[in-house]
């Protein structure tokens, strides 16, 4: 059966290692006949500027599936969303802010980053990203879709994490999306049930798509998808669940693919 929708990840698969897209990833996809879909545990803001290059009309996933979008000249139009619950913002937020202060702490809503504090963690994530953060309490007003604890200590990371689960806080997804960072989102969607959305609109099964990552956050939608492809730079446990590995991130992996599926359809009958 033939491809007939591309849905990619960005960081780390899409974007080089600076977050920055390459001219070959563009064209490659500027030319494509498919349709194309990041799927991205960034939030719109963060993903406006790559958006706006690629100037794409498909519906666009955010905050690991927990928001559905299209863009255009005017804004966003929301599709689907599921925000966390304000007071599991306000459990959180506190927890980690008094058992581990040294970590960097991050929370989203729609339209905005917010955190407590300055620190490495926020520096890096400005300069990955190209947006600044507001520093400023959670007062409960704003609709939060993703905290992001980002640490550089991996025992760090792990002892929050354990510690976190043991909260039991419920409809909560507990994951470590890269090495120095843990993702909190609501558990009502993963890329691959927001994908879903996304098929049953367009009359398609997941069979007709393929789909591009490298983190343990993309294998629910690898693990289902009718062409799963990994970049070369993927967690070894990811290229577990793909049927074919192409170029790393920084060297223009998405473009391979995007050929690689090209070749795949013009040999399906």
């Amino acid at each position: 059966m033939k491809i007939k929708h591309i849905f990619t990840d960005m960081d780390g698969t899409l974007l080089d290692s600076h977050g920055v897209l390459s001219d070959t990833n563009h064209w490659a996809i500027h030319y494509s006949t498919l349709p194309i879909t990041l799927v991205s545990a960034r939030s719109p803001i963060e993903m406006n500027d790559v958006l706006d290059t690629l100037q794409l009309s498909t519906p666009q996933i955010a905050f690991n599936g927990n928001l559905t979008f299209t863009q255009n000249q005017f804004g966003i139009q929301i599709l689907d969303k599921f925000p966390l619950n304000s007071e599991a913002v306000f459990q959180i937020l506190a927890y980690v802010s008094k058992e581990f202060p040294k970590l960097s702490l991050n929370w989203y809503s729609l339209a905005h980053w917010y955190t407590n504090k300055q620190d490495k963690g926020t520096f890096i994530q400005k300069a990955l990203t190209g947006i600044a953060p507001r520093i400023k309490p959670f007062d409960g007003q704003s609709e939060i879709y993703k905290i992001m604890i980002i640490g550089f200590d991996q025992n760090d990371l792990f002892q929050l994490q354990n510690q976190l689960n043991q909260l039991e806080i419920p409809n909560l997804s507990i994951q470590q999306s890269a090495q120095h960072y843990l993702e909190i989102t609501s558990n009502k969607r993963t890329k691959a049930t927001a994908v879903q959305s996304i098929l049953d609109d367009e009359d398609l099964d997941f069979t007709q798509i393929a789909a591009i990552g490298d983190d343990q956050n993309d294998i629910p939608l690898l693990k289902v998808a009718g062409l799963a492809i990994a970049v070369d730079n993927a967690d070894s446990e990811v290229k577990k669940h793909v049927k074919m590995v192409v170029a790393k991130n920084t060297e223009h992996g998405v473009a391979k693919a995007i050929s690689a599926i090209n070749t795949f359809n013009e040999q399906v009958i």
